[in-house]
């Protein structure tokens, strides 16, 4: 049931911008629970409650105001929601100079309370997603189960395949998300769950991978006018519904890669990434401390290393990029095999040194 008293206060703040007259509201017993005169909030309005008793409109006469309780001269109006009374409108003043705003009063309050009541349903939608969405990646309930609380959601499980993750480094409100999702472009049937406190989780549809792409460019361009902070995007692998906590974890991995490449990642185009991000952090540690650790603290040495390792131009060009002569790189190469006991031109060599420096970087 409506409770009345989580936006009486706020109707009564609409209309008195509206018409330069006292209002105030009651609940269904007659009590005022807001209005523009302090004095009457929690008294009790006799001709209130008689229209709500009744479910019609009443005009405070001077005559009724002497017989009648905590009444001023007015009109009282039942607000009527779906054909069920919720509680009482009133506005304070002669009724004959009132009545004019009679239709106006009563049609604001029914749309303020219809709009509040519509926007309640559509958080309550996003909750009850965000609630089966962390269950179906936690593997907390059963396959009968979830399938039957899709069916309470109205969630058609046959058409969602993958799972996208949005890095926005802010939390956002439901009334963000309902925002997101009337303007993604994306797929109409597109759901956008939060996840934690600076992570979007949208669950996708079938598209193809160029309509998903530009779906998702527009999207986080807008979070980022909206944050004013850059997005990164990770996407799982396509995969059953039952089987999406796998793209979600794909796309956990992908977000990372994103965030260190400053692209959208698909999860499917990783390759070393994909070695170097499944590899535990105690176990990456261990490995760079017994490669390229006593590099750690030569930053001139290990940059020249990364910018030679990287390159595929000749020792000139990597000096060129390095802004030092071709002479310069060669020490600098050398003293880098002393130190780290390797030759850099023997393959194996080679592939352990650069497989540090990617697991350092994670690019």
């Amino acid at each position: 049931m409506f409770d009345l008293q989580v936006i009486g206060t706020q109707i009564v703040e609409e209309l008195s911008s509206l018409i330069d007259k006292n209002v105030l509201v009651t609940d269904k017993n007659g009590f005022v629970i807001a209005s523009t005169d302090p004095v009457r909030l929690n008294t009790f309005h006799e001709g209130a409650s008689i229209s709500m008793r009744d479910q019609k409109e009443l005009h405070m006469t001077k005559e009724m105001c002497e017989r009648l309780k905590g009444v001023r001269p007015g009109i009282v109006m039942p607000i009527i929601i779906s054909q069920m009374p919720i509680g009482v409108i009133g506005v304070t003043g002669k009724p004959s100079e009132v009545e004019k705003y009679a239709k106006l009063v009563k049609r604001v309050v029914e749309l303020f309370v219809t709009d509040f009541l519509s926007r309640q349903e559509k958080e309550r939608g996003i909750r009850e997603s965000e609630f089966f969405f962390f269950d179906l990646i936690m593997g907390n309930i059963s396959k009968e189960i979830l399938k039957d609380r899709a069916k309470l959601i109205q969630l058609n499980i046959s058409i969602y395949q993958r799972i996208a993750i949005i890095q926005t480094h802010r939390k956002f409100e439901i009334s963000d998300v309902e925002h997101f999702l009337r303007i993604q472009t994306i797929h109409p049937d597109t759901k956008i769950i939060r996840w934690g406190l600076e992570r979007l989780v949208l669950l996708l549809p079938q598209v193809s991978k160029k309509q998903l792409c530009d779906g998702l460019q527009r999207l986080t361009n807008r979070i980022e006018k909206l944050t004013k902070r850059k997005t990164f995007v990770g996407i799982g692998k396509v995969t059953s519904f039952y089987e999406l906590s796998d793209s979600f974890r794909q796309a956990e991995t992908a977000v990372s890669v994103s965030i260190k490449q400053n692209r959208l990642v698909f999860e499917e185009d990783l390759k070393l990434e994909l070695l170097y991000y499944s590899i535990p952090p105690e176990v990456q540690e261990e490995y760079i401390s017994r490669t390229i650790a006593p590099l750690l603290t030569e930053k001139e040495l290990l940059h020249s290393l990364e910018v030679w390792i990287q390159s595929t131009g000749s020792l000139k060009e990597v000096a060129d990029e390095l802004h030092i002569h071709k002479n310069t790189l060669t020490y600098r190469l050398a003293k880098v095999e002393s130190v780290l006991k390797v030759n850099l031109h023997d393959s194996n060599d080679f592939a352990v040194i650069y497989t540090a420096i990617r697991l350092l970087r994670k690019k």
